[in-house]
């Protein structure tokens, strides 16, 4: 027996580790769909102190002007290298990146990182103005960070008036922390600024606390457009997908300054791969379309398939979703308060359920899917009342996701069948 039993376990575990992770997507929020060739780069940071940045500008072909993303990295972050494949991302989207440096060294203190983050974002938005650079849309200012730059990120937009900055179409902290650097309140953070905070469950560094903070007391914004993101590790095949302090950090040498500390030396280079492709690049991309065009929305809020889906591995198997808070059961749009639509009972065991909408959404588009995001039922809603039998759904956790006839979203639900 134990001669049989040997040759099932190898079996199966080359199947388990030949499954390999989701590619980038060609098209939409973190996808390649590049429309600019190359970076050009502006060194105005290495080696120098609080207050100074680099600056990077999309190229091939070069554009007149550009919507400004300002990146703040990590404590002792000083090397871009370390987000280089980020950063690349996002310029050969169409953006101009400003990366200030708002320490020294790591014997900077804590107490001096907001006035040279400001500082180094100022000369940045000051330099994108002159001649020979690519012009910055300042209208269209966005503002993401990791770790401690994560804390920047939110301290910047509730901030912004106090350091004459342009106030953020979009905020997104990712892995914000540590907890002893914390303003005091967040309380102050603008009600229409839409924001995203990211933490990571097995996240050894900084936890989940400080995010969670931000998070509970920027009571001010609701959360039509204000979520917390919980990531998990996910080991079904290799590499396994991760949920670590680093996992933001996509390396790439071309944005290699030379600077190396210890924290430089432990962060690493980083592998692009699913996280960043359907978690922070998709996320922060979707923020961006949602917040200039109101599209991608429900890639951006909403505990939708979209926002919390990771696509599959190469069997089909779907990668561990995104947690979301406001959970789809909660997160009804503040901004959308209006629309009245009604799917019970829910948790549901009888094989359908009904369907009650208000008078403007009859035309309106219904659709269900599962957690991997395949469509199970979509239908164009026909009455105020109506009867949706969906045959041999498996038990487990649903969504659905309504939208006007232009295919604008509305509204989302988590729906359960026990």
């Amino acid at each position: 027996m134990k001669q049989l039993l040997l040759p099932i376990a190898v079996l199966l575990s080359l199947s388990v580790f030949s499954q390999t992770q989701p590619n980038q997507p060609s098209s939409g929020p973190g996808g390649s769909d590049y429309t600019f060739g190359g970076v050009t780069q502006y060194d105005y940071g290495t080696n120098g102190s609080g207050g100074d940045f680099w600056l990077y500008e999309p190229n091939s072909p070069t554009p007149d002007s550009a919507n400004v993303v300002v990146f703040i990295h990590g404590l002792g972050e000083t090397n871009p290298k370390l987000y280089g494949a980020f950063i690349k991302h996002l310029v050969r989207k169409g953006n101009i990146v400003i990366y200030p440096r708002y320490q020294k060294d790591l014997n900077t203190s804590n107490t001096t990182f907001n006035d040279s983050c400001a500082h180094g974002i100022k000369r940045g938005l000051d330099t994108i103005q002159k001649a020979g650079h690519v012009k910055g849309r300042i209208q269209n200012f966005f503002v993401l960070g990791h770790s401690v730059g994560g804390l920047l990120t939110a301290n910047m937009t509730m901030l912004h008036q106090q350091y004459g900055l342009p106030k953020p179409l979009s905020a997104f902290s990712m892995q914000p922390g540590a907890v002893s650097f914390l303003m005091p309140d967040y309380s102050a953070f603008p009600s229409d600024v839409p924001y995203l905070s990211l933490v990571s469950n097995d996240d050894i560094i900084v936890g989940t606390a400080p995010g969670t903070t931000i998070y509970n007391q920027s009571v001010n914004a609701p959360t039509s457009h204000k979520n917390l993101v919980h990531t998990y590790a996910d080991n079904h095949g290799s590499p396994a997908v991760t949920a670590s302090h680093f996992d933001p950090l996509a390396g790439d040498a071309a944005f290699d300054n030379g600077e190396t500390n210890l924290f430089i030396l432990a962060s690493g280079n980083g592998p692009v791969d699913a996280f960043d492709y359907y978690c922070t690049w998709k996320l922060q991309d979707a923020l961006m379309d949602c917040a200039l065009y109101n599209q991608n929305c429900e890639y951006a809020f909403g505990d939708t398939p979209e926002q919390h889906g990771m696509s599959n591995w190469s069997d089909g198997t779907p990668v561990r979703i995104l947690e979301i808070t406001p959970s789809a059961a909660t997160a009804i749009s503040d901004l959308k308060n209006d629309v009245q639509v009604s799917v019970f009972p829910n948790p549901n065991s009888i094989g359908s359920w009904q369907l009650a909408v208000g008078n403007d959404l009859v035309g309106s588009n219904f659709t269900i899917t599962d957690v991997s995001g395949r469509v199970v039922f979509q239908t164009k809603i026909q009455n105020l009342k109506s009867e949706i039998k969906v045959n041999e759904l498996a038990v487990g956790l649903y969504f659905y996701q309504l939208k006007n006839s232009s295919y604008e979203f509305l509204k989302s639900g988590k729906l359960v069948v026990e």
